[in-house]
């Protein structure tokens, strides 16, 4: 426990020290995304495979030099084993504060634990649309733990290295416009590994 307080109070003074030039960023970005949990292993009875990682909307705001907020709209897309024509796409818009650590004059750390309220699960393709699963969408929602290596520090274009980790469980299913309750196990994780790019302002 003590090794555990002196590290956040590391942590919390080279924030203090660093200098971070601008504000606000938005930013993009695309990468590989492992699938785990109940969804994963038993979805259509044959499971999920990795597949690729959107981050549709990556904001941030800073309050101070090294803490701020971050907000966050991404979607990943799982083929399903043993079937060439369908897949299973997940998405989840998350919020929570952010960390930044400098590691040099040009390159931080952003640490951002997040809440994703809102996951969401979709199945597309041939199969899907036959059987009628594109009908149907699971909600439900998670934590993410957001890591990015972020290279320049100044106002304009930048690029960052993103390690994300989605953790959530879908708790209800729609369809034809009526909500109901999901009781079985559907945990879903994902590990995803990409490149982004920003603007900061």
């Amino acid at each position: 426990m003590k090794k555990l307080f002196t590290i956040i109070l590391l942590v919390l003074a080279i924030s203090f020290s660093y200098s971070q030039e601008s504000k606000a960023y938005l930013g993009v970005g695309v990468g590989y995304a492992t699938a785990g949990g109940d969804v994963a292993d038993t979805a259509f009875g044959t499971g999920l495979e990795s597949g690729i990682s959107l981050n549709f909307v990556n904001f941030g705001y800073r309050f101070s030099k090294g803490f701020g907020i971050t907000a966050n709209l991404s979607s990943s897309g799982h083929p399903i084993k043993e079937d060439d024509d369908d897949a299973v796409g997940v998405g989840s818009i998350s919020a929570g504060p952010m960390i930044s650590v400098g590691i040099s004059d040009k390159i931080s750390w952003d640490f951002k634990p997040q809440y994703a309220f809102r996951m969401t699960g979709v199945v597309r393709g041939e199969g899907a649309s036959l059987l009628g699963f594109d009908e149907l969408t699971w909600h439900g929602n998670g934590f993410v733990i957001g890591n990015s290596i972020v290279m320049s520090q100044g106002k304009g274009f930048g690029w960052s290295i993103d390690i994300d980790y989605l953790s959530g469980k879908f708790t209800e299913m729609e369809a034809d416009g009526e909500t109901y309750d999901v009781e079985d196990d559907n945990s879903f994780s994902s590990l995803k590994i990409g490149v982004g790019v920003r603007y900061n302002f």
